[in-house]
């Protein structure tokens, strides 16, 4: 039974119906008196719910008072253990694709000792640092927000690991810190005749003519030509780049200069453009 001299507030003055905390009547839409604590309680509660959901996402993306970093983790010491755990990983990109069908980036990040983790950012996330990079190139920064093969990687996020694969959700584009390694100048003779001196995706720099371009759908390939040497490389364009507002402005019979990962493909030398910053025109 309701309490006596409470009966107003939960029955509508007018259709005499009950109506329980509703402020107006859901049948006749009269408006039903509640007592001022009622009121504050209601719409403090709601303030208090607000406010704390604001502090915990500025404290998880700047002050980390409650919400304290995450550890780091070697790629070699995640077990099944640590699934759904929210880490910090680091190590080198080693392949790099944006999925156009279903718009998320997946990366693979390795160390030195050949381990490795698989990286997915769905969509949303996908999308914006796409707009990031493109928002880069347009005021000239140097500082990379689209990975890359090559890049040296540092990424905040939660860990899917089952007995065969490991994988990362980078859960918001802020969590992925990109460095992009200086590249040594070299020939591409020298690179032809000796791959055993270059790192794997060690960032090169070499000058080559292009006399072919080959569409793949996911990359251009260009082949390129020294001409001293008579020397040929493949210039990978990944598909990636075309999304951060240009297009390939090299053709067939430019010479060109140009900054990639090195990478063997079986025992063929190629490279990984990273940026339209790292391709230049020369001739």
């Amino acid at each position: 039974m309701r309490p006596a001299g409470r009966e107003e507030e939960v029955i509508c003055p007018k259709c005499r119906r009950y109506v329980g905390t509703f402020e107006r009547c859901p049948y006749c839409h009269a408006r039903v008196p509640k007592r001022l604590g009622f009121r504050l309680l209601k719409w403090g509660g709601l303030t208090i719910a607000v406010l704390g959901i604001l502090f915990l996402y500025v404290d998880l993306h700047s002050a980390n008072i409650v919400v304290k970093n995450p550890p780091t983790v070697a790629l070699s010491d995640i077990t099944e253990t640590m699934n759904m755990a929210q880490v910090y990983i680091e190590g080198k990109a080693t392949f790099v694709k944006y999925y156009e069908d279903t718009r998320f980036l997946g990366m693979f990040v390795s160390d030195d000792a050949g381990n490795s983790i698989f990286i997915r950012a769905y969509d949303a996330e996908t999308l914006r640092l796409i707009d990031m990079e493109k928002q880069r190139l347009a005021e000239g920064s140097s500082e990379p927000k689209f990975p890359a093969v090559g890049d040296i990687v540092t990424i905040r996020g939660q860990l899917r690991v089952r007995p065969e694969f490991k994988m990362m959700i980078l859960q918001y584009a802020e969590g992925i810190a990109i460095e992009r390694p200086a590249a040594t100048r070299v020939t591409i003779a020298q690179m032809v005749s000796n791959p055993e001196n270059f790192g794997e995706y060690q960032r090169i720099e070499v000058e080559g003519k292009i006399i072919s371009s080959t569409d793949r759908g996911w990359a251009i390939m260009l082949t390129l030509y020294d001409v001293p040497s008579e020397a040929q490389t493949t210039l990978i364009v990944p598909n990636t780049l075309t999304y951060f507002g240009r297009e390939l402005e090299a053709k067939v019979g430019d010479t060109i200069r140009v900054k990639g990962a090195f990478q063997l493909y079986f025992t063929e030398p190629q490279l990984w453009l990273a940026s339209w910053d790292d391709l230049e025109v020369i001739g």
